[in-house]
């Protein structure tokens, strides 16, 4: 019986290391790690114990039992280590001042947003937006999460809003090109996509995004002088 309940828990943590790792959902990882060992630890101590008592004398069940309790918690090794090192990984970026709240939100955001999560994407990146409303990468967040759901107009919203925080040209100028994409490919207006790429003609004339525009502007009116 505890070499099974060894192999299940072995099997159970490495779930549990797979699942925390894809997703990281640390303002619940606290909550699940502790009540799961506690409720792992419940059951732990009758089951050993029982374990124990079938096959030993009850003047040699004390000795026996503990020598099944550290074998089948060897099966929370691996698990442990994650758990350790994840919280070590996070309080000391946090005590370094190398991690942020806001990080660690949009962290899980992108994580979720790669995974499928959209919801829990569009949730993190709202709250980082409410606490930094100028925050580029939460706005960039909400716009993938808006295209992937084929709410494109909403997905140019978001990635307006973006442009107006942009830290540099070259970052405006890969918005810019992100939407006129979204109007030309999937909305089908030419003319906004060309007024679009307009914008990086006019703000950094001479500049190899400049050029760049103008090749995708002028293969767009031919595309649709053609058709």
């Amino acid at each position: 019986m505890t070499d099974a309940l060894f192999v299940l828990n072995l099997v159970t943590a490495g779930v549990l290391v797979y699942v925390l790792w894809r997703r990281e959902k640390l303002r619940s990882m606290v909550l699940f790690h502790v009540v799961g060992l506690a409720v792992a630890a419940a059951l732990y101590v009758p089951m050993v114990w029982s374990s124990a008592a079938a096959e030993m004398k009850p003047n040699s069940i004390p000795a026996l039992f503990l020598v099944r309790t550290v074998v089948a918690a060897m099966a929370y090794v691996p698990f442990l280590a994650f758990l350790v090192l994840t919280y070590v990984r996070v309080l000391g970026g946090l005590a370094s001042g190398g991690t942020s709240t806001t990080e660690i939100k949009l962290e899980e955001a992108v994580h979720a947003l790669r995974f499928g999560h959209h919801n829990q994407a569009a949730r993190m990146a709202q709250d980082v937006l409410e606490e930094d409303p100028d925050n580029i990468e939460a706005r960039m967040v909400m716009a993938q999460v808006h295209l992937s759901r084929g709410h494109y107009e909403k997905a140019i919203g978001s990635y307006r809003l973006a442009m107006g925080v942009a830290r540099d040209d070259a970052e405006f100028a890969q918005l810019v090109f992100t939407v006129a994409v979204i109007l030309n490919e999937h909305l089908g207006d030419d003319k906004a996509a060309v007024r679009e790429l307009d914008l990086i003609r006019k703000r950094m004339p001479g500049t190899p995004q400049a050029e760049k525009a103008q090749k995708w502007i002028v293969r767009i009116m031919d595309q649709a002088a053609r058709g």
